[in-house]
């Protein structure tokens, strides 16, 4: 009995008892392996859940849609459209694949300021969200600009004038934009050095003065008499003004046609 004591004793203190080995198996049947224990695995679902694309819009790519939105708008009026976008100052989350931006056209708002567009964020051809922006517009065009004092009625050549790049408070600006439209004009008024020129300050050059001795021509039908005369007030080509004849000394009513040419119509 109590050798039969001291061999369980010895056996469970092995730590390594393999109860399949107190079970008799017949001859050439392998042995079962000892069985293994493990936590209870709790294994998630299967189902994918594919989450939908976002897209982030941030405030810059708003600006630059503006921006094109504006130039294309404006046209030749303006040379750079400036847009600094105040709201929203955060990206906007759009979901979907490639975003486009259009901007929605607002018949109460065109100028320059500040001001409120309707953005429509669209992907894949379909709209997914306006967006509210309020953004400040301003605009630069290159002026002609005198580069000297110019004297009312003096003539105004290519080297008296230059290109500068200045800003406008609206669109329709009253700013000349072509040197061809002043070279071989003259000064209305007094112009000093870096004076952004409008329509209003040149005008077509005088190409007779008061007291300039000039031909009058005299035309009816085929016939042509001519005689000498002396203006009583200066013109441009095209104004009618009053002339002396040299010879009787009679006033007459005379086109201006051509420097010291004037011609009257019977």
């Amino acid at each position: 009995m109590s050798g039969l004591v001291l061999i369980l004793i010895m056996l469970l203190s092995s730590g390594g008892f393999d109860v399949t080995a107190a079970i008799a198996k017949p001859a050439g049947e392998p042995r079962a392996s000892s069985p293994v224990f493990r936590s209870p695995v709790h294994r998630a679902s299967d189902t994918v859940v594919a989450r939908t694309a976002v897209i982030e819009v941030t405030p810059d790519l708003i600006r630059k849609a503006i921006q094109k939105h504006l130039e294309s708008e404006w046209g030749r009026k303006v040379k750079i459209v400036h847009v600094a976008v105040l709201e929203p100052t955060d990206s906007v989350m759009i979901p979907g694949g490639a975003v486009e931006l259009h901007i929605i056209p607002s018949p109460t708002e065109d100028g320059l300021g500040r001001r409120v567009f309707q953005v429509e964020a669209v992907t894949n051809g379909k709209p997914r969200k306006t967006i509210q922006v309020v953004a400040d517009i301003a605009a630069m065009i290159d002026a002609v600009v005198a580069t000297r004092f110019l004297k009312p009625d003096e003539l105004i050549d290519t080297e008296d004038l230059k290109m500068v790049e200045i800003r406008v408070h609206q669109v329709n600006h009253p700013f000349i934009t072509d040197e061809r439209e002043v070279i071989g004009k003259s000064a209305s008024r007094p112009l000093p050095p870096d004076t952004a020129l409008r329509p209003a300050f040149v005008k077509l050059p005088l190409v007779v003065k008061k007291g300039d001795r000039v031909l009058i021509e005299a035309r009816r039908g085929g016939l042509s008499i001519r005689a000498y005369g002396i203006t009583k007030a200066s013109g441009q080509v095209g104004q009618t003004i009053m002339v002396a004849n040299l010879d009787s000394g009679r006033e007459l009513r005379a086109k201006v046609m051509a420097p010291n040419l004037v011609q009257v119509e019977y």
